[in-house]
């Protein structure tokens, strides 16, 4: 059974807020047929200004936490569970390269996900890769966590 399939049988919706994966992750959701029965929306917060302004997040805490970090991955999950009321939000940082930025070396992921009352944080590392695999491997462990949570 595939995430959406998933998602419409536990009666459970799902929104993101997406860095480093560019909107990719909410591509890949509403590919799925059945797509529009659970995926509330989501945005793409690429620069620090944009997570502040779009997701509610503080500068002050980026500045502090680090833009790549789980405070700032969780963050912009509650900040698009706020937006869109969904039961399951997704908030994605880090550094797809090619090279390090902030001292994070490339392939580094922050992601967390805030299912009603349960948090999950988790930092991936795939080093060695090209942006694009960086982005692909990133929805491709995330839903794989999620379809875990959902079992």
């Amino acid at each position: 059974m595939n995430l959406v399939e998933k998602l419409i049988d536990n009666n459970l919706t799902i929104s993101a807020a997406e860095s480093l994966t560019g909107g990719l992750f909410q591509a890949t959701v509403v590919s799925i047929a059945g797509a529009s029965k659970v995926f509330l929306g989501g945005i793409v917060s690429y620069t620090k200004e944009a997570k502040c302004k779009l997701l509610g997040l503080k500068m002050a805490e980026i500045e502090k936490n680090g833009v790549y970090s789980n405070e700032t991955s969780l963050s912009m999950a509650y900040g698009v569970k706020e937006l869109t009321g969904s039961n399951i939000a997704v908030g994605i940082s880090g550094v797809a390269g090619p090279g390090a930025d902030e001292g994070v070396p490339a392939g580094t992921v922050y992601y967390s996900i805030v299912f009603n009352e349960v948090v999950y944080n988790r930092k991936i590392e795939i080093p060695n890769q090209h942006r694009q695999m960086v982005r692909e491997k990133t929805v491709e462990v995330i839903i794989d966590d999620l379809q875990k949570l959902l079992k």
